[in-house]
């Protein structure tokens, strides 16, 4: 007998941080320097032992700061703005 059906499992979990404005802002410069220089770097002064067996979650990790993050930071500039009278008109990033 042939098996047809077959059954896997899968465990997906998410952790999620809440960040200070201050820290969102340290975790964006940190993402500046680029990946690779930042793996290149970190490697050279701290050795690879601790962060070569995570290095594709670095990658990963890199790009959703570089992508998500700034889209909130601009809004908590726009909001700034408006509160200290530099911006006089509603930034269209806070009628979200």
């Amino acid at each position: 007998m042939t098996e047809k059906i077959r059954s896997t499992s899968q465990f997906d979990a998410q952790v999620i941080l809440v960040l200070s404005e201050s820290e969102a802002r340290a975790l964006m410069a940190i993402t500046e320097y680029g990946t690779k220089e930042f793996i290149k770097t970190f490697y050279e002064c701290m050795g690879k032992s601790i962060l070569e067996p995570h290095e594709a979650g670095i990658h990963s990790l890199f790009n959703t700061i570089k992508t998500e993050l700034p889209q909130h930071l601009r809004k908590m500039d726009d909001v700034r703005g408006v509160w200290n009278g530099t911006k006089i008109t509603m930034p269209k990033s806070l009628s979200k």
